[in-house]
């Protein structure tokens, strides 16, 4: 059940859009930190072979910050309530940010497996 807003406030259901949005650039900058940063740290480990994927990490997490920085372009308006104009159509950014999230997962526990055994 939905939490009805206190009295004497407005709902603005164009703030919702806005926390949305932000919230896909908040994580396609983090994942471009991340993708960096696990590179950098597991190419002691792995060597200067784990440059490659990291640069594809960080250019597809570019990717999402740039897909929701022109939000309007990859978006359709919601059937129930065409106010609501953000919800992503094509599923292309949840897809990149899931691979991209679960390559850095798999090059840490490599990374880790041959810290171990090495």
């Amino acid at each position: 059940m939905a939490e009805e807003p206190a009295r004497g406030t407005v709902r603005d259901p164009g703030l919702q859009q806005e926390r949305t949005a932000l919230a896909w650039r908040r994580t396609g900058l983090a994942l471009v930190v991340g993708s960096l940063t696990v590179g950098r740290l597991t190419m002691t480990t792995l060597g200067p072979t784990v440059l490659v994927p990291a640069f594809i990490a960080a250019a597809l997490a570019a990717w999402v910050v740039s897909v929701t920085l022109r939000s309007g372009r990859y978006s359709w308006t919601h059937p129930e309530d065409p106010r609501f104009d953000h919800i992503l159509g094509d599923g292309k950014v949840p897809a990149v940010v899931t691979v991209v999230t679960a390559s850095l997962a798999l090059g840490e526990l490599v990374s880790a497996t041959v810290q171990l055994l090495g």
